[in-house]
């Protein structure tokens, strides 16, 4: 391998993509660098060819699309955190941004599709992006396609940085009268979390009617903890479901991360803990509307 790698700049995503399918291996994506960088640093990872996508506009921008936000791939985090658009129509993604551990280096150059891509088990965009049903536009050399960002976390063949580019992201605008919550435990104030967990809650007067849970930080992938929480529709939130629910998504982690942002066992416990606080905060959200229907 050569001691001085090359550079290279597409200027489409479509040529991106070309040049990324006739690339040896050793050709890495580079945008933010937020991910790239330290795995450099430490000699994990020596790319022969950098190809940078920073000046592709099919990435860039935000903006409403019928009853759906299209994120271009490329938006860095403090936008996702000020961009009025989000704010008003994705504030739980806007929340979970705004607790993006790193300072302002890491708000201002990590991006969206750099945090969703390398699927960093500790990273905070992807669970409120899971419990908010987003999906993925991505290009390759077939085509261009949209994938249920949860059904990247299990495919194998998407080729994301290496033969296809994540072009944006789309979510469903929330319903302003459901509510939702971001929960993170950390060690300190700008580490990785230890625990985190997205949530959003419909209701009928204090019944639960819809509830999505997806925590994070606590297994090498987000655990979707809604299907299991579906039984508790219906009831009224009350300290005993607050209870179901600690236990519940604590019992869905199988094999929880051991490292220095906790023990495995401690993980399993927080998981449910930060999945309560996430469904009781959401729900304390509607009470201070003065209760809420609709999704």
């Amino acid at each position: 391998m050569s001691l001085h790698p090359r550079y290279a700049r597409p200027r489409s995503a479509a040529q991106a993509v070309d040049l990324m399918s006739q690339l040896s291996a050793g050709a890495t994506v580079i945008a933010g660098g937020q991910e790239l960088m330290p795995h450099m640093n430490y000699g994990r990872l020596m790319p022969s060819v950098y190809v940078d996508i920073n000046a592709l506009p099919e990435l860039r921008g935000m903006q409403e699309v019928g009853d759906a936000v299209s994120i271009g791939a490329l938006t860095v985090h403090r936008e996702l955190q000020r961009e009025p658009l989000v704010m008003r129509s994705l504030p739980l993604l806007a929340a979970a941004a705004a607790a993006v551990g790193g300072g302002r280096q890491v708000h201002n150059r990590g991006t969206l599709g750099g945090n969703v891509v390398a699927m960093h088990p500790l990273y905070d965009i992807l669970p409120p992006l899971l419990a908010l049903g987003a999906e993925a536009e991505i290009l390759d050399p077939a085509g261009s396609r949209r994938v249920p960002l949860a059904a990247l976390l299990t495919e194998t063949r998407h080729g994301l940085g290496s033969t296809a580019l994540m072009l944006r992201v789309w979510v469903r605008s929330m319903s302003p009268r459901a509510g939702w919550a971001y929960e993170k435990l950390k060690v300190t104030d700008g580490s990785y979390g230890s625990a985190n967990a997205a949530a959003v809650v419909t209701m009928e007067g204090r019944r639960l009617t819809g509830v999505r849970v997806v925590i994070g930080a606590v297994a090498d992938k987000p655990i979707d903890a809604s299907a299991a929480l579906r039984p508790l529709l219906g009831r009224a939130f009350d300290e005993r479901m607050a209870r179901d629910i600690e236990t519940t998504c604590a019992a869905l982690v199988k094999n929880p991360l051991d490292d220095q942002q906790g023990q495995a066992e401690w993980r399993r416990a927080m998981a449910g803990v930060v999945a309560r606080r996430a469904v009781a905060a959401a729900v304390a959200q509607v009470d201070a509307r003065g209760g809420g229907s609709g999704t």
